[in-house]
């Protein structure tokens, strides 16, 4: 028998316990996603490559990184079944709360000639005047917040909840000259 598999010996208080409320370490993976009785759930890109506890109440399951809560969905897992969960444990403290509003999470994105950029496969219209700015996008919950230094130019409604892969823009005239001192010298061109 595995240790998260119910032992009818054990009996039923411990179970009830877990009931009520329990947690279980997971890492996230590079996608966002962690691993759970089985499934596979979006936690956040955000999240990626650490470990978060889960805390599942039965009707939720929420996500706890930093002493901060960052995010709740619906529980995947039934309230009989929490027992079964490897590595699960009884909560004990109470959740605490959400993190820090606006922009735990940023992008930067270089504007079209047209005046638009893309971020998650949706596409965001700033005007041609804005044309050639790299922007920084501030990723929200339901909306993203785009700045240009510390000057609000938009809010847009967030179309997608996907994971965003790409942070920083690179191409041609979005990095700077990287030369190490003035005294250096480019290299010839044979």
């Amino acid at each position: 028998m595995y240790p998260w598999q119910w032992n009818p010996a054990v009996g039923e208080a411990s179970i009830a316990h877990l009931r009520s409320g329990a947690e279980v370490d997971r890492k996230v993976h590079r996608d966002g996603i962690v691993c759970l009785a089985g499934g596979r759930y979006q936690v956040g890109f955000g999240l990626a490559g650490r470990t978060i506890t889960l805390r599942l109440d039965g009707h939720l399951m929420h996500a706890i990184a930093d002493d901060a809560l960052m995010g709740t969905w619906p529980c995947p897992v039934p309230a009989d079944r929490l027992g079964q969960i490897h590595g699960a444990r009884t909560a004990t403290s109470p959740l605490p709360p959400p993190p820090l509003p606006a922009g735990a999470i940023r992008a930067q994105r270089k504007v079209h000639a047209s005046g638009r950029f893309m971020i998650n496969g949706q596409f965001i219209k700033l005007g041609p005047r804005h044309a050639g700015k790299i922007v920084t996008v501030v990723i929200e919950d339901t909306h993203y917040r785009i700045l240009h230094g510390e000057d609000e130019l938009a809010v847009r409604p967030r179309k997608s909840r996907g994971p965003i892969t790409r942070l920083y823009v690179k191409g041609m005239g979005t990095q700077k000259d990287r030369q190490g001192s003035p005294d250096d010298k480019p290299s010839r061109k044979s």
